[in-house]
């Protein structure tokens, strides 16, 4: 699976991670994209049919609203998403293969996934 991590995941460590377990992974920063807007970033994993991973619950509350792509909430401190990631990933491959467009949460208690509204109006 191919995943793009926003600024504000640590990208070394989530990124060596999710390589380890055979992803393609890369930054926004790593993309030219550092400083862009949520949308602007939400945009670009979506044309490059990637999973966006962030700790912004604003963006993640934008994306809850006009969902598009694939994006990932992780619902922790930034020095804890390894081992919530390293916890829960094989779940959130799952749940992403199956259900594709919408945002999901990872949290402590495994991952959540919302559909895009117009699956549920």
């Amino acid at each position: 699976m191919r995943f793009v991590l926003d600024e504000d995941v640590d990208a070394k460590a989530v990124g060596s991670l999710l390589r380890r377990r055979g992803h393609e992974c890369w930054s926004i920063v790593e993309a030219g994209l550092g400083g862009s807007d949520d949308d602007e970033v939400a945009i670009y994993a979506d044309d490059r049919g990637a999973v966006l991973i962030t700790h912004d619950a604003e963006a993640t509350r934008r994306r809850r609203r006009f969902t598009f792509g694939r994006h990932v909430f992780l619902r922790c401190h930034q020095l804890d998403a390894v081992a919530l990631l390293e916890r829960h990933l094989d779940e959130l491959v799952r749940f992403v293969e199956l259900r594709g467009v919408g945002v999901y949460e990872v949290a402590r208690a495994g991952v959540s996934y919302r559909p895009p509204r117009w699956e549920t109006d």
